[in-house]
């Protein structure tokens, strides 16, 4: 395949023009060189517009607040910075189990949930607990005692950790995201 300056030569009129002369050469060498920065920029603003490129990763976290308030501080690898940014871009409401689940997931995390419900007679069989006052408002987040998150190849930045324990992100955001009368708990490992 021929350079995009031999292209532009063979472009121009073969009478006319001599495309080997040295001024127009230089001269259609330097617009095949902006050609090709153009398309390169290009390419870097179309990935921008999707956060999970990690592509202008600085201006989407900047955009959605982040890091959250409580993860300041706290060192998070280029990959999990991105999935923070897909996690908040596509975490607008809901209350729903579902909704935590995949808002979760979408952080790296498998969890299930628990939820109470109060003593009330008729309802209540032998050996049930009995939960009552706050309990009808609590549910509780089960997750694995330890989650690891691995690099992934393409998002990963220079000096980032190879895998990275720890389930502050997971904390942050659902406590960021939970129904505000809502009492949360977290349970890890065998619940």
């Amino acid at each position: 395949m021929t350079s995009l300056s031999d292209q532009l030569q063979l472009l121009l009129p073969p009478v006319s023009y001599d495309g080997t002369a040295p001024t127009l050469s230089a001269t259609i060498e330097a617009e095949a060189n902006a050609l090709t920065l153009t398309d390169t920029k290009a390419d870097a603003v179309y990935n921008a517009i999707f956060p999970d490129t990690g592509e202008g990763l600085a201006d989407w976290e900047r955009v959605l607040a982040l890091p959250d308030p409580c993860l300041l501080g706290v060192s998070q690898s280029v990959g999990q910075r991105v999935q923070a940014v897909v996690s908040k871009y596509q975490g607008r409401g809901g209350q729903s189990k579902p909704f935590f689940i995949n808002l979760a997931k979408s952080l790296g995390y498998d969890i299930t949930i628990t939820t109470f419900r109060p003593a009330y007679a008729g309802l209540l069989h032998a050996g049930d607990p009995l939960y009552g006052g706050d309990w009808a408002f609590t549910w509780r987040v089960n997750a694995p005692a330890v989650t690891v998150n691995y690099a992934k190849a393409g998002i990963m930045g220079a000096g980032d950790p190879l895998a990275t324990w720890g389930n502050k992100a997971l904390e942050c955001r659902l406590r960021q995201m939970m129904p505000a009368e809502s009492i949360l708990l977290f349970g890890y490992g065998d619940n």
